[in-house]
């Protein structure tokens, strides 16, 4: 028989094995919708942990080609056929093959980072022309594709600051960094 005093020590002990093993929590809230010729995404994102996390959304830049940018928003078409809009990491070098980028699994760009402190919010938008041409999988590039009709998505990367994982001093994160992807809801465009 378990008395009462034994419920509150389970209780205790499981409160406390949860305040320990936290997971890095990024709340994504969106809206997106059609406007004239574009699709108009409108976000916020909330740090609900106890650290400061690295969100992945200021674009591509490359430090051995000065002047180069990319982003910040990629387009990508999913095996299912949803259209991801996405500011994380994505990039044909992190993969087993390497065929798309010269055999090297290591390339020099690097994605712009920002910090989001613990229990600090930040909204941006965005909008996407309702004829895009993906920019992954590699296959689909210079193919214009249009939005009317089909499901698109918002996703956002991030990763927590740890004394493994800390900040760079420039803002500037290898696509090999570690990151938790959160996305929004589906949306159907008309």
């Amino acid at each position: 028989m378990i008395r009462p005093r034994h419920v509150v020590a389970l209780l205790l002990v499981a409160a406390a094995v949860a305040a320990c093993s936290s997971d890095p929590e990024l709340d994504l809230t969106v809206h997106t919708a059609a406007t004239g010729g574009d699709v108009s995404v409108e976000y916020t994102l909330a740090n609900r942990s106890d650290a400061p996390l690295v969100v992945y959304d200021g674009g591509w830049t490359d430090p051995a080609q000065p002047g180069w940018s990319r982003g910040p928003t990629e387009i990508s078409v999913r095996d299912d056929g949803v259209i991801e809009l996405s500011r994380r990491i994505i990039h044909p070098c992190q993969t087993p093959d390497t065929s798309e980028c010269g055999g090297v699994r290591v390339p020099t760009e690097r994605i712009r980072g920002s910090v989001l402190e613990p229990g600090a919010s930040r909204s941006d938008s965005f909008r996407v022309p309702l004829q895009v041409e993906p920019d992954h999988p590699v296959s689909a590039q210079h193919t214009p594709i249009p939005l009317s009709g089909r499901t698109v998505v918002f996703c956002v990367g991030f990763t927590e600051v740890t004394d493994d994982n800390p900040v760079t001093a420039n803002g500037l994160y290898p696509p090999g960094s570690p990151q938790t992807i959160v996305c929004g809801e589906p949306f159907q465009v008309p």
